[in-house]
């Protein structure tokens, strides 16, 4: 039925996730059993699956289950699904924090807590916080955080619309991927995500694509130690325009390239008083 659908090649892909993340049933063992019978209930479900990705839902969602980063975390249609862009992130962001002292780390808009979880695991010495704006998205972040073992303060607030008291403490270390995708582009995007990945974690309004990150940036300003630095995955098409309002809010920036020489990071930071 997934043939029907879909490339050969990618129908197998997803079959072999369904199998493993539904019952367990590894690669190795889907290899070395070609012949592998599974029991009627099992069937059952695994026609349910079949059925959801055929109707264009996300194979994430229909097992409700990702990896980013080596960790296996949980989620439905509540929180993106992690993105291989934003591993790459957590990544480059890992070759320049200081791993010999506490830090003090703010990730905004968590989702599903992948970008928190993951500096968390690499950096145990680290302080977290992560804020979002839907209770929702934090009951999956908190799950996660609690079945991969790391401690993070998980804060319900809104950036553009600040209340916590925690925005008012000092930090080294802000990270976010924001709302970046213009709702022009909406129409140009498969199917499958603008019908099931919450709108309001991937779209921008025309007339303000950046609000999110100046609205971050401003808040950060003044909580952020001397050798402070902020994190961003970005828009593709919105690099010469980050650079202006970095120069506009003070800040030294420099953008990055992700593995398809796409810009898609940026790390800022404030000058240093001499």
């Amino acid at each position: 039925m997934l043939a029907d659908q879909f490339p050969q090649r990618e129908a197998e892909q997803l079959m072999r996730i369904l199998l493993e993340d539904l019952f367990d049933i590894d690669l190795k063992r889907q290899l070395m059993e070609p012949k592998l019978r599974i029991d009627e209930f099992q069937y059952a479900q695994l026609n349910h699956a079949v059925e959801a990705l055929l109707e264009g839902k996300p194979v994430q969602y229909v097992t409700g289950k990702a990896w980013f980063d080596g960790l296996l975390l949980h989620l439905d249609e509540s929180v993106l699904i992690p993105r291989p862009e934003t591993e790459e992130l957590v990544q480059k962001m890992s070759e320049c924090l200081p791993s010999d002292r506490p830090i003090r780390i703010w990730d905004i808009g968590t989702g599903s807590g992948c970008i928190a979880i993951a500096l968390s695991k690499r950096f145990p010495n680290a302080e977290v916080k992560a804020f979002d704006v839907s209770e929702l998205a934090l009951v999956v972040a908190r799950g996660n955080a609690e079945r991969n073992g790391v401690d993070i303060d998980f804060i319900c607030d809104d950036v553009l619309h600040p209340q916590s008291e925690s925005w008012n403490q000092p930090v080294d270390v802000v990270v976010s991927n924001p709302p970046y995708i213009r709702d022009c582009e909406r129409s140009s995007m498969d199917r499958n995500v603008v019908d099931h990945e919450p709108s309001a974690a991937l779209f921008v309004p025309d007339d303000d694509p950046l609000l999110f990150y100046r609205q971050i940036l401003t808040l950060a300003q003044p909580q952020l130690n001397s050798h402070g630095v902020v994190w961003f995955e970005i828009n593709e098409a919105m690099g010469e325009e980050m650079v202006r309002l970095s120069s506009e809010l003070d800040y030294n920036v420099e953008l990055l390239e992700d593995y398809n020489g796409k810009p898609r990071f940026a790390s800022l930071r404030l000058p240093l008083i001499s």
